[in-house]
């Protein structure tokens, strides 16, 4: 499946099939905007020849926070991030093909979704291209320090 052509309204089914796992991720995560939550890469299978087997995309807020000994008195208390929360897309390749396809999903989240104003501020959706990847290690051979190079690439932003 070309991730490209999907239509906005697309929702995972069991049995949709993609060419490759990253196909896979880009349409969950289109999705993951769609309904506002953010996802997450967790569970990897591959053979002996380095390729992916099967793959578990996850709501970010899978899990639940570990308790540590030192978690006593903590000096502040946050609200907390993982809620346990089940939903999941989980890919397998199909050797004979050698295309992916939807094997385990589950749609329901067991807390409120992102507003969708917001969307575009969560982990998964959050994306720098590869000439912003490069921008602070062109500015470090100019001279600039890091966070001068981390102001102009604000202002790029904001002003672009």
């Amino acid at each position: 499946m070309d991730c490209s052509k999907l239509t906005e309204d697309k929702i995972p089914e069991l049995g949709m099939e993609f060419n490759s796992e990253e196909d896979a991720y880009k349409f969950y995560n289109k999705y993951a905007f769609k309904m506002s939550f953010s996802v997450r890469k967790n569970y990897l299978n591959k053979d002996k020849d380095g390729v992916i087997t099967s793959r578990r995309y996850s709501c970010c807020k899978k899990g639940v926070k570990r308790k540590y000994e030192g978690d006593a008195m903590p000096k502040r208390t946050r609200a907390p991030t993982k809620t346990g929360c089940g939903a999941k897309m989980i890919i397998v390749l199909f050797r004979g093909t050698m295309k992916y396809h939807v094997h385990d999903l589950v749609l329901e989240h067991n807390h409120e979704l992102h507003i969708a104003q917001c969307s575009h501020m969560m982990p998964s959706q959050r994306k720098v291209s590869e000439v912003q990847g490069f921008q602070p290690e062109i500015s470090k051979d100019a001279g600039f320090s890091l966070k001068q190079s981390h102001e102009f690439m604000e202002k790029e932003t904001n002003f672009g």
